[in-house]
């Protein structure tokens, strides 16, 4: 059997809010969201770091989640 073939589609869809529920934005991404990672140039801000994470209901073949960030 063949593994399936990588593909350089986001898989992936990250909401990002503050630790004060402040909205950011979304972005897309092929990798799952890991506590204590670093997110650069996001919207709204230059460096933030993953505080946690909670996946949300998939659409459409596409992971979603809500993470909240901590930014410098």
């Amino acid at each position: 059997m063949n593994d399936p073939p990588e593909t350089c589609l986001p898989t992936t869809t990250w909401y990002l809010y503050s630790e004060e529920d402040e909205p950011f934005g979304s972005i897309y991404r092929g990798a799952l969201p890991e506590v204590g990672a670093t997110i650069e140039d996001g919207p709204g801000f230059k460096t933030a770091h993953i505080v946690s994470f909670t996946e949300l209901r998939a659409t459409c073949a596409m992971r979603r989640f809500r993470v909240v960030v901590r930014t410098n």
